[in-house]
């Protein structure tokens, strides 16, 4: 949050309300085309608690397989799973691998009297601003795995920890920490490879394949496509180049979190991306916007062409002076079946259903 580009991957800037309601209005106002339909914003569903803070079950060689729910609304894809904070619990979080650091619900952190960790940062949004607050987890643990003590951040956020919505996000922070981990969107498991070893050294982007591959977890099969980590602490980030239709690569994050994948606007325009007349609410970090839905054509990652679907198309205003230039979300990521991310070798292993 503030300056962490995880939280504010999808703070796009507050113009892109301006723009995307004279798109829409002009839309649904011009003689002989169709009207905008808006979808809802999608409600996921979140893991039981009935297994309180034991869920996972210890892997031969020292890895876990941590129960993982996988909620598919309307084509957007969320992966949700439970985390325990000095042994309460279990609270819901988002698996997201977008977010440089885990999050969780201000109103929670208090609830668990969750020590300040620094002072308040400044965060802003669409046509909104915020404050957050770095807070000590203290011990805590995932379905059973446990996790070293580290930072959260602490906010209040659209669709976050409210009644029937996740607690809090987590992160890229605590990914890395495995090395690498797969996510089973079939069988709905996360699968750690062993314990957390320490956070990634460095703060120079390094691009792989690079070691060896994780055969633990890939058993040998899937395809691999190199990634871009960034080892930043608090901004740990993995990055695909993505082509439409054999243009130029561009760099988009690998964010379990967006439950939709998207574009950014002057991409989809020099790419010319067909539109449509849908378009989707969609939460950022202290907002929700409606969100147009263009046809991503044909495109593909180095290696593996992808399947042609609907993606949204925002402005990113700040967030793309990072570079950033879309988001490569769930929804593409869950029809291989399984994933695996890897942080240390900066690869992403894509199954197949």
């Amino acid at each position: 949050m503030g300056p962490r580009r995880g939280l504010l991957i999808t703070a796009v800037a507050a113009i892109a309300v301006t723009v995307v309601a004279l798109v829409l209005a002009a839309a649904v106002s011009a003689p002989g085309k169709a009207p905008v339909r808006v979808e809802p914003e999608a409600t996921f569903a979140l893991p039981p608690a009935s297994a309180g803070c034991t869920g996972s079950s210890a892997l031969a060689g020292g890895g876990a397989k941590v129960p993982l729910t996988v909620s598919t609304v309307e084509g957007q894809v969320a992966e949700s799973l439970n985390v325990c904070v000095d042994g309460k619990g279990p609270f819901p979080f988002v698996l997201d691998s977008g977010a440089g650091q885990s999050t969780i619900d201000a109103g929670l952190a208090h609830r668990l009297h969750l020590a300040p960790d620094g002072g308040p940062t400044e965060f802003a949004g669409v046509g909104c601003t915020g404050t957050a607050q770095p807070v000590a987890s203290g011990a805590w643990s995932l379905d059973g795995v446990g996790l070293a003590p580290q930072q959260l951040t602490a906010a209040t956020l659209p669709q976050i920890g409210g009644k029937g919505e996740p607690d809090g996000l987590l992160g890229s922070d605590v990914l890395a920490r495995f090395g690498a981990v797969r996510i089973d969107f079939a069988t709905g498991t996360l699968i750690l490879p062993g314990s957390e070893g320490p956070p990634l050294e460095g703060t120079r982007p390094y691009t792989g394949p690079t070691g060896p591959p994780p055969v633990a977890l890939t058993g040998g099969r899937g395809t691999t496509v190199p990634l871009t980590v960034t080892p930043v602490p608090g901004d740990i980030s993995l990055n695909v180049a993505v082509r439409f239709a054999g243009g130029p690569r561009r760099n988009f994050v690998v964010d379990t979190g967006s439950s939709q994948s998207v574009v950014s606007s002057s991409i989809a325009r020099a790419q010319s991306l067909a539109g449509t007349n849908l378009a989707q609410r969609q939460a950022t970090v202290c907002s929700v916007i409606t969100v147009p839905l263009v046809r991503t054509g044909p495109w593909s990652v180095p290696g593996v062409a992808l399947h042609n679907q609907l993606i949204g198309e925002t402005n990113f205003g700040p967030v793309s002076l990072g570079g950033t230039e879309g988001l490569f979300g769930s929804d593409q990521l869950k029809r291989y079946g399984w994933v695996v991310l890897d942080y240390t070798g900066g690869r992403l292993v894509l199954g197949s259903p």
